[in-house]
Order: structure tokens, then C-alpha cells, then sequence
């Protein structure tokens, strides 16, 4: 069976703007993934989504160990399933799940992650976390 189509940026524009009517603007951010490299990149919005300040970007490495230690207990399992499919079948994944900041507060939050291809491998995955609230800093929940 052959790889469906990668999304276009427009499909990922009105699949993001959707989801901008059905919740209020939050804090968001962007992330990479290099599949090659191993390497991370969190954008400060994804570091204040898990509690940093974004200054601590030179002090805090993102990881793979580092964002799963930062899911809800109740949530990991659905997080981690998410992830495997995505890196396994390529294309789009969307999920809501809660972090658990370094702050101690649990922001809920819908992230969408997309893998991109070079000649049937996978290179890199990227994507955009945004909190489910308008208030930057959500209460427990």
C-alpha cells in the first residue's frame, strides 16, 4: 500500500484554525524532532507549556525521556501509542493530552505532529502543542 499524501500546509492551516473556533487561544509553541540526529528543538512556548522558562532552554535539553516524564500518568499510555503510530505510519497524528509542569500545574493541551519524508524514510517530525485554555497559566485539573 503506498504512503498517503503528506498534508499540505493548507490542510494543517484548517485543521489548526478548527481547532482555534472549538477552544479558546492559549499558550502554544512549536517542536522538532530530527529522526537522523536524535536531536530536539522546543520553541519558549513549549517550554512554558511545561513549566520552563524559556531562558532555561540552555540549561534544559529536550528529549524524547524528557517530554514523556512531563505527560499525566493517565495520559502516557495514550501519548506514547499516538507517537509509535505516527513514526511508524507517517502522516498526521492529533491528541490531547495534560502536561505536568516542572511548576507543579497540569495544563491540558492538543498538539498535532506531522512526519515528513525523504524518499520513503522518515526525517523529522514536527508539530504544534497548544494549551486548551486562554489563561497562559491554567489552573490543576
Amino acid at each position: 500500500m503506498a504512503n498517503p499524501l503528506p498534508p499540505t500546509d493548507e490542510d494543517l492551516r484548517r485543521a489548526h484554525s478548527r481547532e482555534h473556533v472549538e477552544r479558546p487561544a492559549g499558550v502554544k509553541g512549536g517542536f522538532r524532532f530530527s529522526i537522523t540526529t536524535g536531536q530536539w528543538w522546543w520553541s519558549p512556548g513549549v517550554f512554558r507549556l511545561h513549566g520552563y522558562d524559556p531562558e532555561q532552554s540552555r540549561s534544559v535539553r529536550p528529549s524524547g525521556r524528557l517530554l514523556l516524564a512531563h505527560r499525566h500518568p493517565d495520559d502516557r499510555r495514550t501519548f506514547v501509542q499516538a507517537w509509535r503510530h505516527l513514526l511508524s505510519d507517517g502522516g498526521v497524528v492529533a491528541v490531547r493530552y495534560r502536561i505536568v509542569g516542572v511548576d507543579g500545574r497540569v495544563r491540558p493541551v492538543f498538539a498535532m505532529a506531522y512526519l515528513d519524508r525523504e524518499v520513503g524514510r522518515p526525517r523529522e517530525v514536527t508539530g504544534v502543542i497548544q494549551s486548551d485554555t486562554d489563561d497562559p497559566r491554567p489552573v490543576d485539573g
